[in-house]
């Protein structure tokens, strides 16, 4: 009977109602910006996410029920230079004329989106005029941070002095992964990158790294541009592509047959930021 009466609690508890979470909102673009914030936040803040794991940030269509929490939030905090952020502004005016719109990639050097040239004529590459993947090195991480910082201090001023204390110990990491990453890439000989989306020409820049990407444009490659990349694994000794798990897999498994390699896969929207950066550095070093 004792034991009747306490699976009656425990199904009574279990029917209540979630209580609302009365935290404010900020939004963000990607999953790692979330990690960011919650670093410099901690648990003072709900953060909305808008592009959710699985799906690429270069082609994402906001959900109605995203543009309602974007729409209650006080902030949203972009990358800068995604293609489907500039494409949202003009629908946000409507919805809320007070949101603040912050580019956390100010203040950042851009690397130009990569040329190539097809059938003769040059192309210039998506994401408009520049490489929008800047939360892939950690001196860009930081300049992220630091305007990540300025924009919570600003919509949210009240938790000013908390989110000072922890963006001071989330910069001390992010010097230490810098150092971490330098010491486990010092011993390559190697330095290419070659995979198939291209990801990481930011972390390339700042480690002495050379990218070189089979997807061009945001297209699959042609059999010219394969036949040029087979080409040059074999007189790199290159025998490692690296894919997001985003992407479809199938011509890079064909480029690793034809170079006798592998395929590595990488999850640079993984939310666990440092984590992740030194999954891909690992991963990098391992190369032969």
């Amino acid at each position: 009977m004792k034991n009747y009466f306490y699976l009656i609690i425990l199904l009574l508890a279990a029917c209540q109602p979630k209580p609302k979470d009365e935290r404010q909102l900020v939004s963000v673009s990607i999953l790692p910006q979330k990690y960011f914030v919650d670093q410099i936040a901690g648990n003072l803040l709900q953060v909305n996410v808008l592009v959710p794991p699985g799906s690429s940030p270069h082609n994402y269509e906001i959900l109605p029920s995203q543009m309602k929490d974007l729409a209650k939030s006080k902030a949203w905090l972009q990358i800068g230079l995604l293609t489907f952020e500039a494409a949202l502004k003009d629908k946000l005016a409507d919805l809320n004329k007070d949101l603040s719109i912050v580019n956390c990639s100010e203040g950042i050097i851009p690397i130009a989106g990569i040329e190539h040239e097809e059938e003769g004529h040059a192309e210039q590459a998506d994401h408009g005029a520049f490489d929008p993947h800047t939360w892939l090195a950690p001196a860009e991480a930081k300049i992220i941070a630091q305007n990540t910082l300025k924009a919570l201090k600003t919509a949210f001023p009240d938790h000013a002095k908390d989110f000072e204390t922890n963006y001071t110990r989330f910069i001390s990491r992010i010097d230490s992964l810098s150092a971490q990453i330098t010491q486990k890439l010092a011993p390559l000989k190697n330095r290419n990158i070659l995979i198939f989306h291209p990801a990481l020409a930011y972390y390339a820049r700042q480690f002495g790294m050379q990218q070189i990407a089979l997807e061009l444009n945001g297209k699959d490659p042609s059999p010219r541009h394969m036949k040029e990349i087979v080409d040059l694994a074999h007189s790199q000794n290159i025998r490692v592509i690296f894919i997001q798990k985003e992407f479809d897999a199938s011509f890079a498994l064909q480029l690793s047959r034809e170079i006798n390699g592998e395929v590595v896969i990488i999850d640079p929207l993984d939310y666990n930021w440092e984590k992740q950066m030194l999954d891909i550095t690992d991963k990098i070093a391992a190369q032969k």
